[in-house]
């Protein structure tokens, strides 16, 4: 296979980098759109959180199939097939007028972008000789973990200047762009096709089981929890279809996942690692331009424009992360990502109805760094102690989990918002009586600008239901400052004795 020229090789890595982007924005874009898409569909905001968690589980569910496809097809005919097909479900979305049709295309549209972030990294790393394919992992690392950041800042700005439709609209050039470039530079460049099997009853459950466990979290608020017969029957169907796919991989010759994976300590650890950082990672990207604009009065551009400060850090010092990785190790860098994390989310339960735009720009800064040292340190401890053998299975794996988990933690966030408001509202409340000083001083103050008593009324409730949703925000932002400081303990518990060194292959290889 001949090596690409210095142009290709750029023009390659760029057109993958900005399928990437293209794709992982998309996990975010649609975060500061939902008043408006909400008001547009005649749907509440919270109900517009299934545009979000939709295209999560169509992503995760095409994840643990991406191997599959391409040894079926190849790797560069199904990362264009995918790009094309996502230009066209991108168009449903923005043509769709019911929120039933919206979902249904964010879903299909996740389903086939599900490929193009593990195809993009085994490409990338295919067209770079051994000594770069590090810096490749960076720059790939850092467009996954930029791209939900950048995407609520994209969206808010395409929004509040044309419309909503065109956070999907925009897909279609820069789809159409790089599917063009990819099949240019790297059709000579396919992989080697073959006809493997597939546990499509593994599969099946996976499917299931994720579906189930997903529509517990998002409706399970609005259908009273566990006091609903669907809601218990959710439940039991993803237990039943969890429990199955378990008893069905162990005994598979060719399992969809690998159960052998979790005898290695350092994966185990960087599984429960993802998902605990992930969740509390999506669902500050969800709640702080949600909060903005719901309850603070914040345009959905403005709301974007809030988490850009996340990005800095990840974008001007990620090239020196693999060596800082290299002379410290996986455990003193997750160790100060955890604590930049940790701090920048206490520091964030602090917030109340007056705090400045600079303040929130401030602690989105300090979280920044947390990403900083977050994503390539955890990916590096995921293949740690991996046998080649095992390399595909245990990053489809991963993939999986990582597109779950934005779909889970974002519902998982949001309703404990919700439930948090509703209890600060009711506390708040209760010490809202006629014979209260402040209250009775409160309605003074208001009949001085003319306002009646119903208007009085319902300026004191809008207050009330201000405060009692910063009061939720903080506990939401409170809880997960404890989670990362205990993924602190566990990197440490979970380290293996010994470990080899880490060694990316790509099956150009």
């Amino acid at each position: 296979m001949e090596p690409l020229s210095k142009i290709q090789q750029v023009l390659a890595t760029f057109t993958l980098s900005l399928a990437s982007l293209m794709m992982v924005l998309d996990y975010s874009i649609a975060n500061v759109s939902l008043a408006y898409i909400a008001g547009d569909l005649a749907i509440s905001t919270d109900e517009g959180i299934y545009v979000i968690t939709s295209f999560a589980v169509g992503n995760s569910i095409a994840l643990p199939i991406t191997n599959w496809l391409a040894k079926r097809l190849g790797n560069v005919k199904l990362m264009v097939s995918s790009l094309l097909l996502f230009v066209l479900f991108s168009a449903g979305c923005g043509f769709a007028h019911k929120v039933l049709e919206l979902i249904i295309f964010r879903f299909l549209q996740g389903f086939v972008a599900g490929p193009l972030i593990p195809l993009s990294q085994t490409l990338l790393l295919g067209i770079h000789p051994p000594h770069k394919k590090q810096m490749a992992l960076a720059l790939w690392g850092t467009v996954v973990i930029v791209g939900p950041i950048i995407g609520p800042i994209v969206g808010g700005w395409i929004t509040y200047n044309y419309s909503w439709p065109w956070i999907f609209y925009i897909n279609i050039p820069i789809g159409l762009f790089s599917a063009c470039v990819i099949w240019t530079v790297l059709r000579k460049r396919e992989s080697r096709v073959e006809k493997p099997t597939l546990d499509w009853v593994g599969l099946l459950l996976l499917a299931i089981g994720v579906i189930c466990l997903q529509i517990l979290i998002d409706k399970g608020e609005e259908w009273d929890w566990f006091g609903s017969y669907l809601v218990r029957g959710l439940a039991i169907s993803a237990a039943l279809s969890f429990i199955l796919l378990g008893i069905w991989s162990f005994f598979h010759k060719s399992p969809l996942i690998d159960l052998t994976l979790f005898k290695i300590r350092s994966y185990t650890t960087s599984i429960i690692a993802l998902f605990l950082a992930f969740s509390s990672y999506f669902g500050s990207v969800v709640l702080i331009p949600l909060w903005l604009q719901k309850n603070m009065g914040y345009t959905a551009e403005w709301a974007g424009f809030a988490l850009a400060p996340v990005g800095l850090a990840p974008v001007v010092f990620s090239r020196w992360i693999p060596k800082l990785l290299e002379k410290f190790g996986t455990l003193v860098l997750f160790s100060i990502s955890f604590s930049f994390f940790a701090f920048s989310c206490f520091f964030t339960s602090n917030f109340n109805t007056d705090i400045s735009i600079n303040m929130v720009y401030l602690t989105r800064f300090i979280f920044g760094f947390g990403v900083l040292f977050f994503t390539v340190p955890l990916f590096s401890l995921s293949l740690q102690d991996i046998p080649s053998d095992k390399l595909n299975s245990s990053t489809g794996f991963f993939n999986f989990i990582r597109a779950m988990v934005s779909g889970i933690g974002t519902s998982i966030f949001t309703t404990l918002w919700i439930r948090r408001s509703a209890y600060h509202h009711s506390i708040l409340v209760e010490s809202i009586t006629p014979f209260s000083r402040e209250t009775h001083r409160f309605l003074t103050d208001l009949s001085k600008i003319q306002l009646d008593g119903a208007q009085k009324l319902a300026f004191l409730n809008e207050t009330i239901n201000t405060q009692a949703a910063v009061l939720g925000l903080n506990d939401c932002f409170f809880l997960m400052g404890w989670i990362f400081l205990s993924l602190i303990l566990l990197v440490f518990l979970g380290r293996s004795k010994k470990s080899s060194p880490i060694v990316v292959r790509t099956n150009h290889e």
